[in-house]
């Protein structure tokens, strides 16, 4: 069973109120009701949808500065002594946001809907934007991550439970198809080469903005492996 599935009754509902409203699925509670702040921008929670872009945006928060690191992306329940950023927006509501974008997530870390990845955040007066690669420092290149496509795969559902909303899990660098997104870098799944990339990262705690911009709702990203 996928998360397409899991979150059809919801997605029906989109359909039927013209995507100006819906109600929760019984199964997932925490999927806030949708907003429409104008024809073509919608809230779902924190998170602000933009069909025409092609984006969702939403809050989060600088959760490393330094060391190791696994992932780019969790929550509060998720691997935060392995996460350069963390967040408090739902992982079910950042599915059903991609999923009304057009990424159909795959439920695969292989194959799956490419979309790139934009941090930005206030120093001072000025707002500044990095992609996600560029707070990640490949040890054995000496350099950041070279500049990548993301996979959105939308994690997996297993006994009703949707698995990213339990486990916490968003956007992974090394493979971990029960994640909303990965990484197609070449050396994704050696863990001792990614770290967080100092010269990048704001201070500890800092505000960010993440956005996520499908890049083509029919176009797959392929595996490289």
């Amino acid at each position: 069973m996928t998360p397409r599935f899991f979150l059809r009754t919801i997605l029906l509902g989109l359909c039927l109120a013209n995507a100006a409203a819906y109600s929760a699925s019984p199964v997932d509670s925490s999927v806030a009701p949708l907003k429409q702040i104008t024809p073509k921008i919608f809230e779902i929670g924190s998170i602000q949808l933009n069909k025409e872009n092609k984006t969702i945006k939403f809050p989060a928060s600088v959760n490393m500065t330094n060391g190791a690191v696994e992932y780019v992306l969790v929550t509060g329940t998720g691997k935060l002594h392995e996460s350069i950023f963390k967040t408090e927006t739902e992982p079910s509501q950042i599915h059903v946001a991609m999923l009304l974008l057009g990424a159909t997530g795959a439920g695969t870390n292989i194959a799956g809907d490419k979309f790139a990845m934009d941090v930005s955040w206030k120093n001072g007066a000025v707002e500044k934007h990095l992609r996600a690669e560029e707070f990640i420092f490949n040890s054995k290149s000496k350099s950041a991550m070279s500049k990548e496509i993301w996979i959105y795969n939308g994690s997996k559902v297993i006994d009703g439970t949707f698995i990213a909303q339990r486990d916490g899990s968003i956007v992974s660098i090394i493979s971990d198809p029960l994640a909303l997104a990965n990484c197609l870098q070449p050396d994704r799944d050696n863990d001792e080469i990614w770290f967080v990339n100092t010269n990048a990262i704001p201070p500890l705690n800092t505000k960010v903005e993440v956005t996520f911009k499908l890049e083509g709702a029919q176009e797959k990203a392929k595996d490289t492996k």
